[in-house]
């Protein structure tokens, strides 16, 4: 059996894809160290966190079971494991009890990575915005002050000292609760990496520390034109599947955020009001003892933050700057795809002798165009 297991429980938007994929590229340099990142695909350990959570073996198609299978590894590793998902944050103490004694008699070290509220919150109301949130970046605000935030995006996730309370009522000793603060605007990035490997040890000696991959930011004009447009979309798009893969992924990952919008933040009286949270909660963590790698000083925002544009006051003209230069993208995408279509039908007919159906490659493109240009059209109109 693992004599040692890492729980990393997140906290969502602390880093945890920049490190996940790291680890996860180089993990074969991490067996040889005697360090098992368990599973046949990354994404395993989210399905790993909902069995755990108690979703039926039905909802989770061909990962069913996956907790099992990492507790089986775990069980016949000799050295060190690593579980991580931000999601195991949202368990309750009992929960995460129970999923601490699958791995016994392992010594479970519970890793949380933290960064202030200031710039937590505008990444984690993006992040919902990429989902299936309608709310406006005000209207996520107002109910995370109220905190009536739904889901992984709510304070059950956000607030660390109750996160940290929990986990070490279930782990059963404070001492093996760690917090690893995300360094301060303006800090190296790589920083974030060495205090995790500080707290892991291990040599990251031969890392392909190219492979890290973010989970990249939108900026405030491309945010405000995929709010506007989430009212629009009709089926397929509106159900979770398609809606990752078409809106967040290809629309939002592929067609927004490479047009490197300026970095939106809150309105300066959020930003006060969260300072006063982010101070709260570093007064309790300082209190309960917690081992800190890095300074909880990194969890206090400036008093004096920088401003910078929020979504909600992004002008028309901005929008439509974003969604001109959006269509040309989406147009240029099917424009290549319909001319590979026509490349294979065209050796398929070479091949087989017969002629190819006729191409209608230009009309659908014209179409999709004229329909993207309705709909930006009548977006704007409405505002």
């Amino acid at each position: 059996m693992a004599d040692r297991v890492f729980f990393h429980i997140g906290l969502p938007k602390s880093g945890t894809t920049y490190l996940q994929t790291i680890m996860w590229q180089n993990r074969e340099l991490l067996r040889r160290q005697g360090l098992l990142y368990p599973g046949r695909k990354r994404m395993e350990h989210y399905h790993a966190f909902r069995q755990a959570q108690g979703a039926p073996l039905s909802e989770l198609a061909g990962n069913g079971d996956v907790w099992g299978r990492f507790t089986q590894r775990l069980a016949a590793w000799n050295g060190t494991g690593l579980l991580s998902h931000e999601f195991w944050s949202m368990l309750d103490a009992d929960e995460a009890r129970s999923a601490i004694e699958d791995l016994a008699p392992a010594e479970v070290e519970v890793v949380i990575t933290v960064r202030d509220y200031v710039r937590q919150f505008p990444a984690v109301w993006q992040e919902s915005l990429k989902m299936l949130s309608q709310d406006s970046f005000d209207e996520f605000m107002d109910k995370a002050f109220a905190r009536r935030l739904p889901g992984p995006w709510s304070w059950r996730t956000q607030d660390v000292v109750a996160v940290a309370d929990r986990w070490a009522r279930a782990v059963g000793d404070p001492s093996r609760v760690h917090l690893v603060t995300l360094p301060p605007a303006g800090a190296p990035r790589e920083l974030l990496w060495q205090r995790w490997r500080e707290v892991l040890g291990f040599d990251d000696t031969g890392f392909d520390m190219s492979l890290a991959v973010g989970n990249e930011s939108l900026g405030a004009p491309q945010a405000a034109l995929l709010h506007d447009v989430k009212p629009y979309l009709s089926d397929p798009l509106s159900s979770r599947p398609e809606f990752h893969r078409w809106v967040r992924q290809y629309f939002g990952h592929e067609v927004l955020v490479p047009q490197n919008g300026p970095r939106f933040g809150m309105r300066p009286e959020q930003a006060l009001r969260m300072r006063d949270l982010s101070l709260a909660a570093v007064d309790e963590l300082g209190r309960t003892g917690y081992p800190v790698t890095g300074d909880l000083q990194d969890l206090v925002p400036p008093a004096d933050p920088e401003v910078r544009p929020s979504p909600d006051e992004v002008s028309e003209s901005e929008r439509l700057q974003v969604a001109g230069r959006a269509i040309d993208q989406m147009i240029r995408d099917v424009r290549d795809l319909t001319r590979e279509r026509d490349r294979l039908l065209a050796q398929q007919s070479r091949r087989t002798g017969m002629s190819a159906p006729a191409g209608n490659g230009t009309a659908r493109v014209r179409r999709l165009a004229n329909g993207l240009r309705t709909r930006a059209g009548r977006l704007l109109a409405q505002r």
